[in-house]
């Protein structure tokens, strides 16, 4: 499987249903709103593998999503590795163009030129425009493939907290339960750290 990485995904696409939108297109219901999702053009396979995945930065809800979510925050990881944070995370394998389709639809359908070698080489790619504007590689090769994330390139306080929807959360939460067996107590602790940031 050439051009294939894993996506490392901590906020709501950890919902297999709301992902798999982004990928194969369709309408989905979100805060009472239906949302059309275009399919990705040259590859509409579901994800080869997936699982979970443990990724040692915070977790934050930030920015404001007026498109979705009325203005409410999303979720965000800090831009430095730290071993005293842990963020719960889902991994799913997918191919490079998946990739590229889910970051251009994930900042508004802006078009980017992401250049993997730069990738490989710096550890991070960032752009001018869009939430999530750094790309990050947390692990160059993980069973055969890198592990890519995306989160913005701001550090709080400039990247003030915003508390989210409790549809947002509960989207977040149904990733949580099902990838990595979490209590609802487990949850709720999490999610109210992360409001804290």
């Amino acid at each position: 499987m050439l051009n294939m990485i894993w996506y490392a995904c901590y906020g709501s696409n950890m919902d297999e249903t709301r992902f798999l939108k982004y990928i194969q297109g369709g309408d989905l219901t979100v805060n009472g709103k239906t949302i059309p999702y275009t399919a990705c053009p040259t590859d509409t396979n579901s994800p080869r593998e997936s699982e979970p995945y443990l990724i040692n930065r915070r977790f934050y809800f930030a920015k404001k999503s007026q498109k979705t979510w009325n203005g409410h925050g999303v979720g965000f990881i800090s831009t430095k590795c730290n071993s005293r944070s842990l963020t719960y995370a889902k991994l799913y394998l997918i191919s490079r163009d998946q990739f590229n389709h889910l970051y251009e639809s994930e900042n508004n359908g802006n078009t980017y030129l992401i250049d993997y070698d730069a990738l490989q080489r710096d550890g991070i790619l960032d752009f001018q425009r869009g939430f999530y504007n750094r790309i990050i590689q947390l692990k160059d090769n993980y069973k055969g493939y890198p592990i890519l994330t995306f989160t913005n390139s701001q550090v709080p306080p400039k990247n003030r907290p915003n508390a989210p929807m409790a549809e947002y959360v509960e989207l977040i939460s149904n990733g949580l339960r099902i990838t990595h067996n979490l209590t609802d107590e487990d949850i709720a602790r999490y999610i109210k750290k992360a409001k804290r940031r």
